[in-house]
């Protein structure tokens, strides 16, 4: 009896991360937010690979309606946050600036809207497809006031 073969699929963020170490998370600090406050903003810095977003998760101490834009052009201001890479063996840094309480935009294309409830981590945005040219932006914005925002946007890069 010949020993069975079993075939694990691995997403392209797994692949990216074991074989480049070139996929990454960002996570705002939490923090006081205001009506309509963008509250993560990642632009793409990297000149030779466009960055996938393969997930957004946010939370918040409210129920409110969540806008997820891509824009270009963006200058981002506000409180830096760094990507972590998401394998440990990799000294990888991302070709990302990123912004939490995000001030430098004005909006963009709506990718997603919808509403998240009170503290409970949602995920609002999982196997998007959305890909960032260089000097794009993705934004996650929230239109109530609260007490508390989070939001972790995952994505990984590949070639241009």
């Amino acid at each position: 009896m010949l020993p069975r073969r079993i075939t694990v699929k691995r997403t392209r963020l797994e692949d990216t991360s074991i074989e480049n170490g070139l996929s990454f998370s960002w996570s705002n600090a939490t923090y006081d937010y205001d009506a309509a406050d963008t509250i993560l903003l990642v632009k793409n810095t990297s000149t030779t690979h466009n960055l996938h977003i393969d997930q957004i998760w946010c939370h918040g101490d409210t129920t409110t309606t969540v806008t997820v834009f891509w824009a270009s052009g963006v200058t981002p201001a506000g409180t830096a946050v760094t990507g972590v890479n998401l394998n440990t063996t990799s000294s990888n840094t991302a070709e990302a600036t990123a912004k939490g309480d995000d001030t430098g935009n004005s909006g963009g294309s709506n990718v997603w809207v919808g509403s998240i409830p009170a503290d409970n981590a949602t995920p609002v945005l999982i196997s998007s497809g959305l890909i960032l040219a260089s000097g794009y932006s993705i934004g996650v914005d929230y239109a109530t006031d609260g007490g508390e925002a989070l939001v972790t946007i995952i994505g990984h890069y590949e070639n241009t």
